[in-house]
Protein backbone atom coordinates (compact mmCIF):
# COMPACT_ATOMS: atom_id res chain seq x y z
CA UNK A 1 0.00 0.00 0.00
CA UNK A 2 1.36 3.16 -0.28
CA UNK A 3 0.59 6.43 0.66
CA UNK A 4 0.49 10.08 -1.03
CA UNK A 5 4.14 10.77 -2.46
CA UNK A 6 6.81 10.65 -5.06
CA UNK A 7 8.21 7.68 -6.74
CA UNK A 8 11.16 5.89 -5.96
CA UNK A 9 13.53 4.70 -8.55
CA UNK A 10 12.51 1.10 -7.24
CA UNK A 11 8.86 1.43 -7.74
CA UNK A 12 7.67 2.78 -4.68
CA UNK A 13 6.54 5.66 -2.66
CA UNK A 14 9.10 8.12 -0.72
CA UNK A 15 6.60 9.39 1.83
CA UNK A 16 5.44 7.06 4.95
CA UNK A 17 2.59 5.00 4.70
CA UNK A 18 -0.49 7.44 6.56
CA UNK A 19 -2.61 4.17 6.35
CA UNK A 20 -2.91 1.08 8.20
CA UNK A 21 -5.85 -2.28 6.58
CA UNK A 22 -8.19 -2.79 9.57
CA UNK A 23 -10.33 -5.10 8.01
CA UNK A 24 -11.81 -6.86 5.04
CA UNK A 25 -14.95 -5.89 3.10
CA UNK A 26 -15.73 -7.94 0.16
CA UNK A 27 -12.05 -8.83 -0.44
CA UNK A 28 -11.36 -4.70 -0.55
CA UNK A 29 -8.85 -3.75 2.40
CA UNK A 30 -10.53 -1.25 4.69
CA UNK A 31 -7.75 1.48 5.50
CA UNK A 32 -7.62 3.65 8.36
CA UNK A 33 -5.46 6.52 9.25
CA UNK A 34 -2.50 5.69 11.47
CA UNK A 35 -3.23 9.76 12.73
CA UNK A 36 -6.45 10.49 12.73
CA UNK A 37 -6.06 14.37 12.43
CA UNK A 38 -4.64 13.49 9.76
CA UNK A 39 -6.68 14.33 6.04
CA UNK A 40 -9.05 11.66 5.35
CA UNK A 41 -8.39 11.40 1.35
CA UNK A 42 -7.64 7.51 0.84
CA UNK A 43 -4.38 7.29 -1.33
CA UNK A 44 -3.90 8.54 -4.68
CA UNK A 45 -1.18 6.26 -5.66
CA UNK A 46 -0.76 2.45 -4.39
CA UNK A 47 2.39 -0.03 -4.26
CA UNK A 48 0.43 -2.84 -4.91
CA UNK A 49 -1.15 -3.07 -8.83
CA UNK A 50 -4.41 -3.60 -9.20
CA UNK A 51 -6.09 -3.37 -5.33
CA UNK A 52 -8.83 -1.39 -4.51
CA UNK A 53 -9.06 -0.01 -0.62
CA UNK A 54 -12.19 1.35 0.96
CA UNK A 55 -12.66 4.04 3.89
CA UNK A 56 -15.69 4.60 6.50
CA UNK A 57 -16.01 6.97 8.78
CA UNK A 58 -15.92 7.08 12.68
CA UNK A 59 -20.07 6.13 12.92
CA UNK A 60 -19.18 3.34 10.24
CA UNK A 61 -20.85 4.77 7.18
CA UNK A 62 -19.27 4.56 4.08
CA UNK A 63 -16.62 7.20 2.94
CA UNK A 64 -14.77 6.37 -0.42
CA UNK A 65 -13.05 3.64 -2.75
CA UNK A 66 -10.36 3.64 -4.96
CA UNK A 67 -9.60 1.22 -7.28
CA UNK A 68 -6.03 0.61 -9.21
CA UNK A 69 -4.66 -0.21 -12.39
CA UNK A 70 -2.28 -2.75 -12.97
CA UNK A 71 0.38 0.34 -13.16
CA UNK A 72 -0.52 1.09 -9.68
CA UNK A 73 -2.57 4.43 -11.48
CA UNK A 74 -6.08 5.22 -9.53
CA UNK A 75 -9.07 4.69 -12.69
CA UNK A 76 -11.85 6.17 -10.44
CA UNK A 77 -12.62 6.82 -6.65
CA UNK A 78 -16.62 6.75 -5.35
CA UNK A 79 -16.90 9.39 -2.54
CA UNK A 80 -20.74 9.79 -0.57
CA UNK A 81 -20.47 13.42 0.37
CA UNK A 82 -21.20 16.93 -0.19
CA UNK A 83 -20.95 17.46 -3.75
CA UNK A 84 -22.22 20.36 -5.85
CA UNK A 85 -25.80 21.42 -3.91
CA UNK A 86 -26.10 18.46 -1.74
CA UNK A 87 -24.85 15.14 -0.14
CA UNK A 88 -24.84 12.45 -3.05
CA UNK A 89 -22.62 9.28 -4.17
CA UNK A 90 -20.35 10.35 -6.85
CA UNK A 91 -17.58 8.81 -9.03
CA UNK A 92 -14.31 10.26 -9.96
CA UNK A 93 -12.50 9.13 -12.37
CA UNK A 94 -8.86 9.17 -13.68
CA UNK A 95 -6.15 9.94 -16.51
CA UNK A 96 -2.93 9.70 -15.88
CA UNK A 97 -3.13 9.84 -12.59
CA UNK A 98 -5.21 12.85 -12.53
CA UNK A 99 -8.64 13.56 -11.21
CA UNK A 100 -10.91 14.51 -14.55
CA UNK A 101 -13.65 17.12 -14.13
CA UNK A 102 -16.94 16.24 -13.36
CA UNK A 103 -17.97 13.88 -11.15
CA UNK A 104 -20.63 11.56 -12.09
CA UNK A 105 -23.34 10.95 -9.21
CA UNK A 106 -24.12 6.83 -8.99
CA UNK A 107 -27.75 5.42 -7.68
CA UNK A 108 -29.19 1.92 -7.56
CA UNK A 109 -29.25 0.47 -10.94
CA UNK A 110 -25.89 1.63 -12.08
CA UNK A 111 -23.06 -0.83 -13.15
CA UNK A 112 -20.71 0.85 -10.54
CA UNK A 113 -23.68 1.15 -7.63
CA UNK A 114 -24.39 -2.79 -8.43
CA UNK A 115 -20.65 -3.78 -8.52
CA UNK A 116 -19.85 -2.15 -5.19
CA UNK A 117 -23.09 -1.89 -3.32
CA UNK A 118 -22.08 -4.37 -0.59
CA UNK A 119 -19.10 -1.76 0.46
CA UNK A 120 -22.04 1.60 0.47
CA UNK A 121 -22.32 1.09 4.38
CA UNK A 122 -24.76 3.66 5.58
CA UNK A 123 -25.52 5.42 1.95
CA UNK A 124 -28.82 7.03 1.10
CA UNK A 125 -29.38 7.84 -2.16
Amino acid sequence: MGSRGSFLESGGFSAPARWETVDYVDGVKVLALKDPKASVSLPERSNTPGTSYVSYRKDGTFDQYITFDENRMPVYRIDYGMHYKGKSLHVHYYKDGDTLPNPVNIYPGDELYEKHKKLFKGVKV
